[in-house]
């Protein structure tokens, strides 16, 4: 079991990625099936949180359960070994140019361009 003081950087980590991907807490609340206020429990480090619930937050906020317990600006961080068992070589290069890129704008025109390729894709 974690300790209070990790349930509060569990809350903080949370709590910035929320805001990094511009929802609100009742989106990603309704996400992952619970009420606002519960998310502002653990957003602020007094709810508890079981693996399910850490599953859920790590699929809506798009990142590994691991990104929750890390101590990293995650814009410099690597992918650890742990991460890198289920994905590629390419996969891993991709990740590590994109956690440095650090303008809003290009990001946006690089998911703008990601989607185009799928849509395309599914096409073919």
């Amino acid at each position: 079991m974690y300790r209070i003081k990790d349930r509060k950087f569990i809350g903080i980590r949370i709590k910035d990625r929320r805001k990094e991907l511009g929802l609100s807490q009742e989106k990603l609340a309704e996400a992952i099936g619970i009420t606002y206020q519960q998310l502002q429990r653990y957003e602020g480090g007094k709810g508890h949180l079981n693996t399910d619930r850490l599953q859920s937050l790590s699929d809506v906020l798009n990142v590994p359960i691991a990104y929750l317990f890390e101590d990293k600006d995650p814009k410099k961080a690597t992918i650890g070994e742990a991460d890198a068992m289920y994905i590629t070589q390419e996969e891993r290069e991709f990740v590590e140019i994109l956690r440095k890129i650090t303008d809003e704008e290009s990001k946006k025109s690089l998911k703008v361009f990601m989607k185009l390729a799928e849509e395309k894709k599914k096409r073919s």
